[in-house]
């Protein structure tokens, strides 16, 4: 009696009727499935891993471009920018051999890149070069060959 309930609820909805012999996916099936599934998470997960990597060299390039503004204002009190043997430190600390040093010119945890490293600076007290290196291997450095050239004066 069930049944027949069922067929007269179905013709009246004009529902599908199930073939008796049909049955749920079969395992190659679901394997295909997890398959394509598996590729997309991969490919998902590459372009984000990706775009992280990205994210924190732009933001070394940030750090730079204000450690290069720390020593913008450090070369108008002091004529020159610190030396390779001074170091970055000398935008925190008075290295001792200014007479009008009147830093801090910049914070001491801005002198570290996104990895948690030192920035490499050198510096002959007229031009100066900052540079990292990514844990991929990438260099970054500020100012840029080009930018260099343009920055200092013509002589």
């Amino acid at each position: 009696m069930k049944t027949n309930v069922m067929a007269r609820l179905r013709d009246k909805l004009q529902l599908p009727s199930l073939a008796n012999n049909s049955r749920g996916m079969t395992l190659i099936e679901i394997i295909i499935v997890v398959a394509l599934l598996a590729g997309l998470m991969a490919l998902l997960v590459t372009n984000i891993t990706g775009k992280a990597d990205q994210a924190r060299e732009d933001q070394a390039k940030i750090g730079m471009v204000s450690i290069g503004q720390g020593l913008m204002l450090y070369k108008v009190n002091n004529n020159k920018y610190p030396t390779t043997d001074q170091g970055l430190q000398a935008l925190v600390t008075d290295p001792g051999d200014t007479k009008r040093w009147r830093g801090p010119y910049i914070e001491t945890e801005k002198l570290k890149d996104p990895w948690g490293n030192d920035y490499t600076y050198e510096s002959d007290g007229n031009a100066y070069k900052i540079s990292t290196t990514s844990p991929g291997g990438r260099t970054i450095s500020y100012p840029a060959e080009d930018e260099s050239k343009a920055a200092e004066p013509a002589k």
